[in-house]
């Protein structure tokens, strides 16, 4: 009888053509396609763990996965250069190995870190269009990135997220260990972030916030009047999703 093992796998993906990670039964969804191609190989049903539930439209080149399996076919070399020959080229596995049974990607998770990218010009660049949000007018970063500063700590994040269907009384406390904008180039801005835990589309309010700030629609000062209100309406209308990238997922064996 073989002994089960639990598999963590590290993969990027272009979010592009998918309804998001998690599986949604009629459309493409990365959670379906990977899952799909981890069970053709193994030959058994798996269920997946995931570190972060990325939305439609967003990418990860740091996004971690983990999962059960009783079969003894996982040798990791070849299991990745199965999975990246079923679920290329937008579908790349980059790492898989046995972990200790405790380990959850979810759950173990100690942080998370994402980008979101900018390009403020006067012209979109078509060749990076679909991981880049294009705004024409320009950006005062000094402005942004104190909003950003405020974001940092322990807060409420009711006005800066969508709360989860059918969980009225779910906590939407999170704590932001870093938020700040960075100057890329000329025309790139690039916005980092690290949290232990992320509401559902928090990161792109915070980011459509900062934007507001910066083309003098809002103030920085604002942040604290709308996380007081715990209303979505007080806060700015939300960044497109194809800026977003799943960046890095910390745990504590990183230490």
């Amino acid at each position: 009888m073989t002994s089960a093992q639990n598999i963590r796998i590290d993969l990027a993906y272009k979010g592009t053509h998918y309804r998001g990670f998690a599986e949604n039964p009629g459309v493409p969804t990365v959670e379906g396609e990977l899952r799909s191609a981890i069970q053709r190989v193994l030959g058994e049903v798996v269920h997946l763990a995931v570190a972060g539930r990325t939305d439609a439209g967003v990418h990860a080149s740091g996004q971690v996965v983990s999962f059960r399996t009783s079969s003894a076919r996982v040798e990791p070399e070849r299991l990745q250069n199965s999975l990246n020959r079923l679920c290329g080229p937008d579908i790349q596995v980059q790492h898989i190995q046995s972990v200790q049974p405790d380990f959850d990607a979810r759950f173990t998770a100690e942080r998370r870190l994402y980008h979101y990218n900018v390009l403020n010009s006067p012209v979109a660049d078509p060749l990076l269009s679909d991981i880049e949000w294009h705004l024409k007018e320009p950006l005062n970063v000094e402005e942004m990135n104190q909003a950003a500063q405020r974001f940092q700590g322990e807060h409420d994040f009711t006005s800066f997220c969508r709360r989860p269907k059918g969980q009225p009384e779910a906590s939407l406390v999170r704590t932001i260990h870093q938020a700040e904008w960075h100057q890329r180039s000329q025309w790139r801005l690039q916005f980092e972030i690290t949290a232990n835990a992320f509401c559902h589309q928090m990161v792109r309010s915070l980011v459509g916030f900062c934007v507001a700030v910066g083309s003098s629609k809002r103030s920085a000062r604002d942040v604290e009047t709308v996380f007081t209100a715990k209303d979505r309406s007080s806060a700015a209308p939300i960044a497109p999703p194809h800026g977003l990238t799943l960046v890095h997922v910390t745990y504590p064996s990183d230490d």
